[in-house]
């Protein structure tokens, strides 16, 4: 196989490890019983997701260094920009051969900029409760846009399209700074995306509808009882070695 010296992760909390670090799912993974708050900002849960994700799992696969910069409620867009500012140092830090690897998320999520707050802000539900919004008066235009937008702008087709657009555009982008690139979505239905030497599917599925039938999510771990849809530890394994067995593939090993 191609001897990759780096891999970068993409994508949002389903990369990232999201869920591990809850301070009741990292006691029950640990069969931890003591009487400690492990809220935040204690470390050990951060740190257990930082080493417990596919990204890390891949990288001792293929026994390389990696980099995970996937960010819980990232948008679509986000990711992107990510990807572009990241790209911009790949020359200057002495790696040969990166791989990047790319998780889409849920279409319909966004970064805007927010004038009020000089700063950019991810929308990822209409619910004037959650973040960003927080119930907040300085926040109800934002919140009107987004509703608005989820209403009257959006459209699944629309997005789809868009996103199999970049992806070629920053495939080959990628490829011309000698960067290996494999994308993966979160979202959407087995019509949406096709495999291919660059795109994984999981026994035909995206991530999330594959995780959903095969209890790969925190709240398929028995006795656990903790409505978290996040991958679980089986999860974070099984995507790491289907990957390893795609790159194998691509790379006619197997």
């Amino acid at each position: 196989m191609k001897k990759y010296d780096l891999i970068v992760g993409f994508g949002c909390s389903f990369t990232e490890g999201g869920g591990l670090d809850n301070p009741d799912v990292y006691k029950f993974l640990n069969k931890i019983e003591d009487d400690v708050d492990y809220s935040f900002p204690h470390k050990a849960p951060i740190k257990f997701k930082n080493e417990n994700n596919y990204i890390v799992y891949l990288s001792e696969l293929l026994n390389c260094e990696y980099v995970n910069l996937a960010e819980s409620q990232s948008s679509n867009d986000l990711i992107f920009q990510k990807i572009y500012n990241h790209t911009k140092h790949i020359p200057n830090i002495g790696y040969k051969t990166p791989l990047f690897i790319i998780q889409l998320t849920m279409f319909s999520r966004l970064h805007v900029y927010y004038d009020y707050i000089k700063d950019f802000v991810k929308l990822n539900r209409p619910v004037f409760n959650d973040p960003p919004f927080s119930n907040s008066a300085e926040f109800k235009p934002l919140f009107d846009f987004y509703k608005n937008y989820l209403s009257f702008i959006y459209n699944e087709n629309v997005a789809i399209s868009n996103l199999e657009k970049n992806m070629e555009l920053y495939s080959q982008w990628l490829n011309n700074r000698r960067i290996d690139t494999l994308w993966l979505s979160y979202d959407g239905t087995p019509i949406h995306f096709k495999e291919s030497d660059t795109f994984i599917k999981f026994d035909g599925e995206n991530l999330g509808a594959w995780a959903l039938k095969n209890k790969m999510r925190i709240i398929d771990v028995p006795n656990c009882n903790i409505d978290d849809l996040h991958l679980n530890l089986d999860g974070h394994r099984k995507v790491a070695d289907m990957i390893y067995n795609k790159l194998k593939k691509r790379h006619k090993l197997i």
